[in-house]
């Protein structure tokens, strides 16, 4: 889906104020911008931000929760 502000640079915004962030709290502030947003959308953001070099995504299992620990790449 098209939208006005890129979904990868709001998440960069987002995780350069912080330096790192989880992923419910990411959702919860793309959310705030865009109710709409899905979790598949997110996803393949971070997938193409990871790509580029620019975030680190790293994967956090915990008994039957997995969820998504991301931080920006030092330079």
């Amino acid at each position: 889906m098209r939208r006005p502000v890129p979904i990868e640079a709001l998440i960069m915004d987002l995780i350069k104020d912080k330096n790192d962030l989880w992923f419910s709290d990411l959702m919860q502030a793309l959310r705030a911008w865009y109710p709409d947003v899905t979790e598949k959308e997110v996803l393949r953001a971070l997938m193409r931000l990871e790509l580029s070099r620019l975030i680190i995504v790293q994967k956090i299992v915990k008994k039957d929760n997995v969820t998504y620990h991301i931080r920006v790449v030092k330079e």
